[in-house]
């Protein structure tokens, strides 16, 4: 991640929110609230995506997490569609793939890390290809019990357990989520042929 990656950062004016830029780093120095995606991966056959940090990363070294996150970067005609090509950048940039995205959470805020989530859902064609900072070896596809088998003994993103954790009470089988994935991939269809 660059350093001078410009952030959306978020204010509650009372009122409402108002959105603003910041450097990402000046933004976690001064504790701002900023807007960060996450993405719950899956693929057909009803496996997960899970992802653990690299021991290179500053926050969370070595620990599992979601199947891609990051901030969302700043633009000036801001919109839904601005979240969403955040979403679909974060998976291209740590796990090398794209996903069909639906939106599952929205403004989830994490009181730990001063973050505004969108939670994404992602029906995932292919296999990751992981970039630097994530752990290659114990990242990827995951059966259900053996999430849930690591979600009891391996150490997560305290978060990101919450949402896999919740995803699992949602879809608590592989054919749940089969059938989650069948959904997304006829929703894309339809919306493709009326393009």
């Amino acid at each position: 991640m660059k350093s001078e990656e410009i952030i959306v950062c978020v204010e509650n004016t009372g009122s409402g929110f108002r959105i603003f830029p910041m450097e990402r780093e000046e933004a976690h120095r001064r504790g701002v609230k900023h807007l960060v995606v996450r993405i719950l991966g899956f693929n057909r056959e009803g496996m997960l995506l899970v992802q653990k940090r690299a021991l290179t990363k500053k926050s969370h070294p070595g620990k599992y997490t979601d199947s891609a996150s990051g901030h969302v970067l700043y633009e000036d005609d801001f919109s839904f569609r601005t979240i969403m090509k955040s979403a679909e950048r974060e998976l291209w940039e740590e796990m090398g793939v794209r996903g069909i995205l639906k939106l599952y959470l929205e403004q989830k805020f994490d009181h730990e890390d001063l973050e505004l989530n969108y939670v994404f859902l992602a029906l995932i064609e292919g296999e990751p290809r992981f970039n630097e900072e994530v752990e290659a070896e114990s990242s990827g596809f995951k059966t259900v019990e053996q999430l849930r088998h690591m979600l009891k003994n391996e150490k997560f993103v305290y978060f990101a357990k919450e949402l896999w954790e919740k995803f699992l009470a949602d879809y608590p089988t592989t054919e749940a989520i089969k059938k989650l994935a069948e959904s997304l991939g006829k929703a894309h269809a339809r919306k493709d042929g009326e393009n």
